[in-house]
């Protein structure tokens, strides 16, 4: 079974069950991913996308939400996490190279504006005034690669490790962080 977890307006249409506490289209299980359990039986979960939500989980609420996702894992299964690199955002602010690195043009939302660039992808979700009225938008949590790895293995999976995250060219393939981590 595949599970998409915070599936979103733009789920990936192959999963088995796609989960979002929004009614977007093509949404099959609404239920906010904070309120556990989740109405889903343990290791049934071969793959699990969690993508581009982990971020918008508050440090308080993570463990949890982490722990309740191994859960459904079955031993063997995997998942697939992806968020923004905040080193990798850090390290372009420090280094000033912003425009050359971030070669893609979601990474240029504000023109000729680098830093309002990086604090986008730090802080996303909050583009427009209305999205901050709504539930589960805006980025509060951060990840390097280390933090990610730490509270994946916190939550019980053994294997975890980076591997690229295909969607943007190098050098702007660093600005997304993807682990994949095994039950």
């Amino acid at each position: 079974m595949i599970i998409d977890i915070g599936s979103g307006p733009n789920p990936r249409q192959f999963a088995d069950i796609r989960m979002d506490m929004h009614d977007w289209p093509h949404v099959n299980l609404k239920h906010d991913l904070t309120q556990i359990p989740y109405p889903i039986e343990s290791n049934v979960a071969d793959v699990i996308f969690f993508g581009d939500v982990i971020e918008h989980i508050d440090k308080f609420k993570l463990p949890e939400v982490l722990k309740e996702i191994y859960r459904i894992t079955k031993p063997g299964g995997t998942v697939d996490v992806t968020c923004p690199d905040v080193q990798w955002i850090a390290e372009r602010i420090a280094k000033n190279d912003w425009n050359e690195m971030a070669n893609v043009p979601w990474l240029h939302f504000f023109p000729d504006d680098p830093f309002e660039n990086a604090m986008l992808c730090l802080f996303g979700g909050w583009v427009n005034p209305h999205e901050h009225h709504i539930p589960g938008m805006g980025h509060v949590n951060g990840f390097n690669e280390k933090k990610l790895k730490r509270v994946l293995k916190e939550a019980g999976y053994q294997h975890v490790g980076r591997v690229p995250d295909t969607r943007n060219p190098e050098p702007a393939r660093g600005v997304v962080l993807r682990m994949l981590a095994t039950k």
